[in-house]
């Protein structure tokens, strides 16, 4: 193992010892829990005679709406094809790989502007060590999550008598990627801003355009609009990883194995693209804020 790896290693152990000890995951944590607790128990009770009904629950009656306004309504019979349980991981995922990304995100800016990595590159570690350590730490706690989340589901799908369908186990890892794949924008955003602040409101805005441009390019109606959102979705789309994550449910849907695979493997590509990024632009700029 390389020095550099090593260091990054030996960091990424300190934080995420220190991030266990925090209440912030266990809060994010239980609020995914308590959603998707939520979601599936409301599934059951919104099934009746003519199949699943979302005007009899009040949970899925606002999520449908809320979905159907955003994606349309094909893409939430699809989403609802197999139960509950495949919109449920990525609500209920949400809050923990939010909390995690942008945490590090504020937390490698307040440092860079304490002195904290400054500190560290004179000694054992370089600016990269401690980026390494970030997106390590982050992937082994996303995984983590990930991995309970689907055996609280397995608990609940027994406990519902719901069975889990071969969509929910495919998207186990396109979520844990995906959420590596932001986690190393946040990287990113955190090296290019001076503070915690600005890196925390420049990784909000990144994600933000993402979303909305993910929204939007399936939405919008009229040639004119379409053609231009279509020509904005189209430059963007490379760079962002919800486009990824949604090539694979795509592909899976309609059987195409290979440009699923594809999709997965294009996750992890472009966090390595982020991190070669943010490698170059902390050589150049350094560790002072």
């Amino acid at each position: 193992m390389s020095r550099r790896m090593h260091a990054a290693v030996v960091i990424a152990r300190r934080q995420v010892t220190e991030t266990l000890l925090s209440p912030g995951p266990y809060v994010a944590l239980a609020a995914g829990m308590l959603i998707a607790y939520f979601l599936s128990t409301g599934f059951v009770n919104a099934i009746d005679s003519s199949g699943f009904d979302p005007r009899l629950s009040a949970v899925w009656s606002f999520a449908g709406r809320a979905l159907a306004g955003g994606f349309g309504p094909t893409f939430v019979e699809r989403l609802l094809s197999e139960g509950p349980f495949l919109a449920a991981l990525v609500i209920s995922c949400a809050p923990v790989l939010l909390y995690l990304c942008l945490a590090s995100v504020f937390r490698f800016g307040q440092e860079k502007s304490a002195g904290a990595v400054e500190l560290l590159v004179y000694g054992p570690a370089d600016g990269t060590s401690c980026l390494l350590a970030t997106i390590f730490k982050d992937a082994a706690l996303s995984a983590c999550t990930v991995v309970f989340l689907a055996l609280y589901f397995l608990a609940l799908s027994m406990m519902e008598n719901l069975a889990l369908g071969p969509m929910f186990y495919t998207a186990l890892p396109v979520v844990c990627l995906l959420s590596v794949a932001l986690c190393a924008y946040g990287v990113l955003c955190s090296v290019a801003a001076e503070n915690g602040a600005s890196a925390f409101a420049l990784f909000t805005g990144i994600v933000a355009v993402f979303t909305i441009v993910q929204i939007g390019s399936s939405i919008v109606e009229g040639p004119g609009v379409r053609a231009a959102a279509e020509t904005v979705s189209a430059i963007i789309q490379w760079f962002s990883p919800l486009y990824y994550a949604s090539l694979c449910a795509r592909s899976f849907d309609g059987g195409n194995i290979l440009e699923f695979l594809a999709g997965l493997a294009l996750l992890p590509v472009l966090a390595c693209a982020a991190l070669a990024a943010a490698h170059l632009l902390i050589r150049r700029k350094g560790v002072r804020s």
